[in-house]
């Protein structure tokens, strides 16, 4: 009797260790975190802001959530800090990305000044670690930043021209540097860059993905980890 109850403590032990485990890993696919837009409205400008909630969380999720929606508050708010009487700001295409480790997010608004021929955009990119609660940068995807750049610039080499920018696009656009790739954000299939206009102003912004395949061999183990 006393082996028979000691096998079924065990077992329900393993039981419980299993279960655990379970929970653990669908509480980390699944993060809970939703997205959605608030609009902000005033004299000349409405901007519709990318904005995350998640309910009854503490620590890294709760932090991540707060600098997430305060960056890109920020940076609507940095927007609307340049609008005057003749210089109108509307929204432009926003993106937001919700992953098991990862929020990433593009605030785009338009600038139509009085008398132009055409609005321009202007854009924001953010990517926020759900484990640590803080903003990735550019520096922390790579191991080392020029080896990442350097392979950011072969690949915009092949995927630029494939967009409405052609063959006629500007090649220092393109090149190797921060400046050039400081816009980027988190998709499931890839490294999004954010280029803006690098050809005619009729190819628009331009936008390429770079897939994680082909930059595994510069990204430090954080991303991999955070892209896995």
């Amino acid at each position: 009797m006393r082996r028979r109850a000691l096998a079924h403590l065990l077992t329900a032990a393993v039981l419980a260790g299993l279960t655990a485990s379970a929970a653990t890993v669908i509480a980390h696919a699944d993060t809970g975190f939703r997205m959605s837009e608030y609009t902000l409205t005033g004299s000349n400008y409405k901007v519709s802001v990318p904005r995350t909630d998640i309910d009854g969380v503490d620590g890294p999720y709760l932090a991540a959530r707060d600098e997430f929606n305060s960056s890109l508050r920020g940076a609507a708010d940095g927007y609307i800090a340049k609008v005057t009487p003749t210089l109108n700001l509307s929204t432009s295409v926003n993106f937001t990305y919700v992953g098991p480790h990862l929020l990433s997010a593009k605030l785009g608004v338009n600038y139509f000044a009085e008398h132009a021929a055409h609005p321009y955009e202007d854009f924001t990119t953010h990517t926020t670690s759900l484990d640590s609660g803080k903003a990735i940068q550019l520096q922390d995807v790579f191991t080392d930043l020029n080896a990442g750049l350097t392979v950011l610039s072969k690949q915009a080499a092949i995927l630029v021209p494939k967009t409405n920018a052609g063959d006629t696009y500007y090649k220092d656009g393109i090149l190797p540097t921060v400046d050039n790739y400081r816009n980027w954000a988190v998709d499931s299939g890839g490294m999004r860059i954010y280029f803006g206009e690098i050809g005619s102003h009729a190819a628009g912004n331009i936008v390429i993905t770079v897939p994680w395949s082909a930059l595994s061999s510069v990204l430090s183990p954080q991303m991999k980890a955070l892209v896995a």
